[in-house]
């Protein structure tokens, strides 16, 4: 599994300028949204995230299940 609820738990958490979840290289990396870098495939960003949660982090079984959701479109997307 490629994105997992810890890996969400990190983009909820991160202090980076506007953080996203991208995969990098084969991996799942919360990077800054700010930045002109190449950041890989980019998942989903914390406010857009919040945005479909009203506003706060989900956790428990909604934070699995958001994990797997994600996991099954990037792997659907092939990356």
């Amino acid at each position: 599994m490629l994105i997992t609820a810890d890996r969400l738990r990190e983009l909820f958490d991160s202090e980076l300028p506007d953080p996203q979840l991208a995969v990098v290289e084969g991996q799942a990396r919360v990077v800054p949204g700010t930045t002109n870098e190449d950041q890989g495939l980019v998942v989903a960003s914390r406010s857009d995230l919040l945005d479909q949660h009203g506003g706060t982090a989900p956790s428990g079984e909604v934070l699995e299940q958001l994990a797997v959701t994600l996991d099954t479109t990037v792997g659907t997307l092939g990356a």
